[in-house]
């Protein structure tokens, strides 16, 4: 189900199909705002920027699409919002005439993509059990401060009705496209999708992308060290990023998806912490959270997304993303 991934093939394909500019000339610029020294390509490339760590400073650089720039604003709101998981970062200007890449300097964070790090073993060995048991309790601190750092959006203002029409829109898309077996999930979120808009759950700095490869861990530990690529975050209800937390209980290869045998008390452990740092959630609240999860889930595995823009819905041809869906929105009480 999944395709092997690969680091040449990732940055070929990136300065091949998304910019004019080349890595010689890439690289070149981290050597001269450094001063010199050895350039290294990142393990995991993301599909729209080139990162690359400098030896001599030890800073990482990051040269991102034109479609596929960070929003500054955005970057500082999420560093403000979760001071211990966002490295600083600095816009450096922009490189290249003809589809050029916009040039970012970042603290570099120590660790390990979760995705690199993760232990697949079916059960897993008590160091793996306690790794994952850290990496858990660390991501539900950092949605509890999300739930705690509310963006004060009134529900009456233009981009909170705008949001809500785009996810009614994709909600119907979905329903129209996805298999029958679907029909039901898709009914019960499009009935509660204005009370997740209407004020019930607080709006919050919502990253677009918060998948395997843009979560740091300290290998070691299983502490999170790092969230990154807030490229496309937005402002919605809590909970929409939660799709995020399935990916944290288990994993995905060739045959399926597997769950982690302990799957049960890790996902206790993290609404357990939840609960106690972000105080004040109430049942109702808990209730509107699962299905806001819920539509995450639908619009991550469903949609067919192109940084920002939306492709298309996945077909009986996309396995990956069907065996998702089934996995995460096919029985699970919402």
């Amino acid at each position: 189900m999944t395709t092997p991934y690969s680091l040449d093939n990732a940055i070929d394909t990136f300065f091949s199909e998304y910019t004019t500019v080349s890595r010689q000339q890439c690289d070149a610029f981290v050597k001269f705002r450094v001063g010199g020294g050895q350039v290294q390509a990142v393990q995991i490339q993301g599909y729209f920027s080139y990162t690359v760590v400098a030896a001599e400073n030890n800073k990482i650089f990051q040269f991102r699409v034109h479609d596929s720039q960070l929003d500054m604003a955005i970057v500082t709101q999420a560093k403000l919002v979760h001071p211990q998981f966002v490295p600083s970062c600095i816009y450096l200007g922009a490189m290249g005439e003809s589809r050029p890449v916009h040039i970012y300097e970042m603290d570099n964070v120590q660790g390990t993509t979760y995705i690199l790090a993760r232990d697949n073993s079916i059960p897993q060995p008590p160091d793996a059990v306690l790794r994952q048991g850290n990496t858990v309790k660390d991501f539900a601190r950092f949605f509890a401060q999300s739930w705690m750092g509310a963006q004060h959006v009134q529900t009456s203002h233009h981009d909170a009705t705008a949001s809500l029409s785009e996810f009614k829109h994709k909600i119907q898309l979905l329903s129209q496209s996805l298999p029958q077996r679907y029909a039901h999930g898709l009914a019960k979120v499009s009935q509660h999708l204005p009370s997740l808009f209407s004020g019930a759950l607080p709006f919050v700095l919502t990253h677009g992308d918060l998948c395997e490869m843009n979560i740091l861990i300290h290998p070691d530990t299983g502490n999170i060290t790092g969230i990154v690529d807030w490229a496309e975050a937005t402002i919605l209800p809590f909970g929409f990023a939660l799709w995020s937390l399935e990916n944290l209980f288990g994993f995905m290869d060739s045959k399926g998806w597997h769950y982690f045998d302990n799957r049960r008390e890790l996902e206790g452990l993290f609404w357990r912490t939840f609960m106690l740092e972000a105080r004040a959630v109430s049942d109702e609240q808990l209730r509107l959270i699962r299905l806001a999860r819920m539509a995450g889930l639908f619009c991550r595995y469903g949609l067919i997304v192109d940084g920002k823009a939306m492709k298309g819905m996945v077909g009986p041809s996309d396995l990956s993303s069907i065996g998702y869906l089934d996995a995460f929105c096919l029985g699970n009480e919402f």
